[in-house]
């Protein structure tokens, strides 16, 4: 691990316990995040779930420890890190386990005159530390496994990796190129406010399965986290750009907040501010996307058979105990195509059913992607638990509907459109992963022809 000893020893010191133990601790630190839709506040909820304490805040919990499951660094703007080489200008956002920033690079340390910081949170370093985050390392491999890959330039651009203490502990800094918004945000400024046009939705595909093909036959690896906030807009700019927008929007920050039980100092928190999509035609026909966040990222050849995948996007394998791979990134694909198409997930669940989430994902493949093959079931681990020899257990009322009508049923596509998308969908959704098409295999689809 590239982490020096001396980082090992703050965290210990930091996090109250040794690093052997550190895999229950990490673990087990992971409070809830709340904000609800017309709330401009988050709310934290801290400790057990029915009775801990909930902390309001204006964006990330600065002032919560690693201790309670976070331990954040409070930046600041115009703050220099990596001993001097990045001055922070602007908040870009945050997220579960870090907040991200744009710096200003200062002398001629960074091939570029501004890049973005990913500052770890404390617990998330220590997940780096023992090898539960494996952000860094892929990273590393991405940079120099094969630059002259067609997928090498969808992928997230390492510059550096550096260290910064707070008064939490330290934090693990990670300095890449700079992005735009992800294919969530981008999808809401399409003219239908939900779905992105057909030759949109390829481009995006195409780009995304160039980044997997890269990281699966060049880097080794497997994702397990593809979704639309992972993909994000390359920007085109000019530094003369983003000076010019900085005078404009003038970076900010909330009104100080007092919470003397948790901070004999006033809470300052900057206010995030995504960088707009800077070069991108407003019909999105120059968009090149790239794909990120490899802290979950698994070597190819271990074949595992734990949990991973947001649910909705979760191949069959993975639910089944089945071991997985590479395949399971191509399952993820082919749901997104469909919600890139519609606006709406593959596999639409009812809000209450008192069957497991797990279960109704298996009822609607059966559904829309045709019965699972004996000879796939025979190998997973689980199948007893969802399936037994009349079918799917808990479910007795399946409504068969194709992929062409799933999609025709939203009106966002035209009749032409339907029978080719539909196919490259179900060829994506192969529910045996042995005979799942790989990321190269379906580069060369017809669908993604002049894509």
């Amino acid at each position: 691990m590239f982490v020096a000893s001396s980082l090992r020893g703050a965290l210990r010191t930091t996090l109250g316990c040794t690093l052997p133990r550190l895999t229950s601790t990490f673990a087990s630190l992971a409070p809830d995040i709340k904000r609800p839709l017309d709330d401009p506040l988050v709310r934290v909820q801290i400790g057990n779930k029915d009775d801990g304490e909930e902390f309001v805040c204006d964006e990330e919990p600065l002032v919560l420890t690693p201790q309670q499951g976070f331990g954040y660094c409070p930046v600041a703007l115009g703050q220099h890190f990596g001993e001097g080489k990045l001055e922070i200008v602007r908040k870009i956002g945050w997220a579960s386990n870090s907040n991200v920033w744009l710096a200003r690079t200062l002398g001629n340390a960074y091939p570029a005159k501004y890049v973005a910081v990913k500052v770890l949170t404390v617990n998330a370093t220590a997940g780096v530390v023992q090898g539960f985050l494996r952000e860094v390392d892929s990273l590393k491999t991405i940079k120099t496994a094969n630059p002259d890959h067609p997928g090498h330039q969808h992928c997230l651009r390492l510059y550096d990796v550096i260290t910064e203490r707070s008064r939490h502990g330290p934090h693990i800094c990670i300095v890449t190129n700079i992005l735009g918004m992800n294919m969530i945000g981008l999808r809401r400024l399409q003219p239908n406010g939900h779905a992105f046009p057909v030759a949109v939705t390829k481009r995006i595909v195409k780009q995304t399965f160039l980044a997997l093909d890269y990281l699966h036959r060049e880097c080794g690896f497997v994702h397990t986290d593809v979704k639309p906030d992972n993909v994000l807009v390359c920007l085109d700019y000019e530094d003369d750009v983003i000076n010019r927008l900085l005078e404009e929007t003038p970076s900010a920050t909330y009104e100080p907040r007092f919470e003397p039980t948790l901070s004999p100092d006033p809470i300052i928190t900057v206010k995030s501010q995504p960088l707009p999509n800077i070069g991108l035609r407003k019909d999105a026909s120059n968009l090149k996307v790239c794909l990120i966040d490899y802290g979950q990222a698994t070597p190819a050849k271990e074949h595992r058979v734990e949990l991973v995948q947001p649910v909705l996007l979760r191949a069959p394998e993975v639910t089944l105990g089945h071991g997985w791979s590479t395949p399971i990134d191509v399952w993820s694909m082919g749901c997104l195509v469909f919600e890139y198409l519609t606006g709406a997930a593959m596999f639409q669940l009812a809000e209450s059913c008192p069957i497991s989430v797990e279960n109704l994902c298996l009822q609607r493949i059966l559904e829309h992607i045709g019965p699972f093959p004996p000879s796939f079931l025979e190998r997973c681990q689980h199948r007893s638990d969802f399936f037994d020899e009349q079918g799917l257990l808990r479910v007795h009322n399946l409504i068969p509907q194709a992929m062409e009508s799933c999609l025709r049923a939203y009106k966002v596509m035209d009749e032409k459109d339907i029978a080719p998308a539909a196919a490259f969908i179900r060829k994506c959704l192969t529910i045996d992963p042995h005979e799942r098409p790989t990321a190269l295999e379906l580069l060369d689809d017809e669908w993604l022809k002049n894509a």
